[in-house]
This record gives C-alpha cells, structure tokens and sequence, in this order.
C-alpha cells in the first residue's frame, strides 16, 4: 500500500493523543496494594464507602483491610482474594457506588502473567484496576478505514466513533480468542474471513472517567486488512452504524475529538504507521 500524506502539524498532533493516553493517577486517589504491590487506586469518596463495608458486621473479611490511607489485600490464592472483593464489589453496588454492572469478569494479571483474582469488570474502573482489552483496524487497500459508531445506550462514550471493534478481554479468553469474538459480535466478521489478522502492538491508557472511577488499561491492536466485499454488520447491539472513510477524513475525526479517547490513539498510531 503506497503510504499518504499527513502534515507536519497533524502529524504531531497524532503523535501528542499517543503520548498523553497514559496520565497520572490523581493525587487525592488512595492506592490498593496485594501484599507490597500497588494493584489500583480509589478516589476519596470510594474510599470512605469501603470502611463502612468493611465495619459492617454482616461482611467478614479476612484478607481486605482499610487503612488510613491505602487499602490493604493480604496475599491469598485467587479464589479467596476474588470471593472476599466480590463481597466488597456487592456492597458497593447496592449503595450505588458502582454503575454499569456486566456480570462479566476481568482477571487480574500481575508482572508475571499470573492471575491474581477475578473481579466484575465495572468494578475493576472503580478501583482502578488495570485491565485489558483488544483494538483492531479495519482497513481496505484504498486507503479507508471502517469505525464504528457506538449505540447512544452505551454507558461511556454513547454516540462516539470506535475503532473496527473493540472489547475487553474476560477472565478466561486469550487475546487472540476475546479478538475474534469481538470481530464477530460487533462487526459480524466470521472466522473464515479472519487469516489477515495481524497482531501489532499494544497502547497503554490511563484517565478518569468523572462518575466511574480509573480507567486504566492496555489496548492490544490488531490490523485486518479488508475486501471491498466485507462489510461489517453488528450482532450485538453496540453498534449503530459502520462508517467507511479514506485515511485523510478519519485523521481530521481523530483531530476533532469525535472517536473515543481510546480509538483515538488506537487509529492514531495506524494512521502513522501508514503516512509517509
């Protein structure tokens, strides 16, 4: 594919999304430590709720304790660790302090690859746990990209384009398996289709998200390459249309705040990738 043009100024501008995706936890937040290691990060009102679960005598706890500044997890096995945080998780809930509940979980995995616990993944925002998920660019040889409006139900970025497809990735899906999935529900892209999926890289990002909590996750990126005869079509909902447009439109999108801040850097780095 011979590489378009993007200029000076927009290229540095691309380059600044990619750069500042990663910000610095606020300062007020309270961290949350397994053992010695900082897992996460609670903002002050969150904070307060947890000493008044953890005081409720109907919640025993034996491996969570709140101190005056930090939350404290005790190192356990995985099954313990999850059962006592899907207490707390519980307890938040129906205070009101946890919002979007999926009945889903993320895993938890350290420097090391290993799972620590699992936890619901609205809770993983609250405490500002890092999580993960898959990005993947959805391209033709004309020099267009497909984004994804996402469905004004959405609870984050109701309205705002994404990338391809885009999701998180469960407790027990590889990266590999939680890609094709998504490729199917949101864009209904079988696996026959998928042999040109190519594994690029990986993006980390980091902001508050007012009302939810710390967003903190790494967003593994794909390219697929496309035929003019593949067109995507939702399945699951969260989609309320795919747009198809050249490479120069979707980098003045990217400029103009209309992608999530996460397909933002995602199409960001592969509008770079593909400029000269």
């Amino acid at each position: 594919m011979t590489p378009f043009l993007i200029t000076t100024s927009a290229r540095a501008a691309l380059c600044e999304i990619i750069e500042t995706s990663l910000r610095p936890v606020p300062k007020n937040c309270m961290e949350i430590r397994l053992g010695d290691m900082c897992i996460g990060h609670i903002q002050p009102d969150i904070f307060r709720e947890i000493h008044r679960c953890l005081e409720d005598g109907d919640n025993e706890l034996n491996f969570i304790q709140a101190h005056s500044s930090y939350l404290q997890l005790e190192l356990s096995n995985p099954f313990n660790i999850s059962q006592e945080l899907k207490i707390l998780a519980e307890c938040l809930r129906n205070k009101n302090y946890i919002h979007g509940w999926r009945d889903e979980e993320y895993a938890f995995i350290d420097e090391f690859s290993h799972e620590k616990f699992r936890l619901e993944r609205s809770v993983f925002r609250t405490f500002g746990m890092h999580s993960r998920a898959i990005h993947v660019n959805g391209f033709t040889e004309h020099q267009t990209i497909w984004l994804a409006k996402r469905s004004p139900h959405k609870q984050t970025d109701p309205g705002k384009l994404d990338n391809l497809t885009a999701g998180g990735i469960a407790a027990d899906e590889t990266i590999q398996i939680c890609a094709l999935r998504e490729l199917w529900e949101e864009a209904g892209i079988p696996h026959t289709h998928l042999k040109k999926l190519n594994p690029i890289n990986f993006i980390r990002v980091r902001r508050l998200i007012p009302h939810e909590g710390l967003h903190h996750e790494t967003l593994y990126t794909f390219d697929l390459p496309m035929s003019d005869e593949l067109l995507p079509m939702n399945q699951d909902g969260e989609v309320s249309e795919f747009i198809n447009m050249s490479f120069n439109e979707a980098v003045d999108l990217v400029l103009t705040d209309e992608l999530t801040p996460d397909a933002a850097a995602v199409t960001a780095d592969f509008l770079l990738r593909m400029s000269s």
